[in-house]
């Protein structure tokens, strides 16, 4: 019983390459089937994964640090692969029909974001990596830590630290970012059933009683 427990312990808590893979799997299993919960007519969906990575590290769960770079590589590489094949053939057909609009929107709002990161950097005093981690969580866009991570590693490879503390302020704004996506959806919405009830009653015929 005791040469189980200690096998046990070996492949679940002691940091290595079957260890990593192991503990993912089962943190994305965890987290898809969480997913499925909805709190009325709302569900996190697959942020559910990114949370009980959370709290699997607040529990103080350690994985090797070699094959997580490669995880993160390999999961961002795939997720671009992904949405290549899922928005590709349809890319081209868009600028047809507003996306060259919708493109232009978006790096506006990109260069807003970039604004307001750099307005943060300079009032606050906090380091750029935790901006970028902020910036990353805030829009919940896991992918953009991922690529920042890539980058910073690339410029100085000692980096480690800074790396970390990006990760951690996505970590910290992420539920946030989720939350306040949520509201703004509620309150779009909430705004839209008044426009439109509105305009319907505009719309009814008054007619003069006698």
């Amino acid at each position: 019983m005791s040469t189980f427990l200690t096998w046990l312990q070996e492949v679940f808590l002691e940091p290595s390459a079957t260890q990593t893979i192991i503990v993912i799997s089962l943190v994305c299993s965890i987290g898809l089937m969480l997913s499925k919960i909805e709190f009325g007519k709302i569900s996190l969906g697959i942020t559910f994964v990114f949370f009980v990575g959370i709290l699997a590290a607040h529990f103080g769960l350690l994985v090797d640090a070699t094959m997580l770079t490669f995880a993160q590589n390999f999961g961002l590489v795939l997720f671009i692969y992904a949405l290549g094949v899922q928005v590709g053939p349809s890319f081209l057909p868009s600028l047809r029909k507003g996306g060259v609009k919708d493109n232009l929107l978006s790096l506006l709002l990109v260069g807003v974001t970039l604004l307001l990161c750099w307005g943060i950097f300079l009032i606050s005093g906090v380091s750029m990596p935790e901006i970028v981690g902020v910036m990353s969580g805030a829009v919940t866009n896991t992918p953009v830590l991922a690529a920042a991570q890539s980058t910073l590693a690339g410029v100085d490879p000692s980096s480690t630290a800074m790396q970390s503390n990006m990760a951690l302020a996505c970590a910290v704004a992420y539920p946030l970012g989720v939350v306040g996506m949520i509201l703004a959806m509620v309150v779009l919405r909430f705004i839209k059933d008044k426009q439109k009830g509105a305009v319907e009653d505009t719309s009814i015929p008054s007619h003069a009683t006698l």
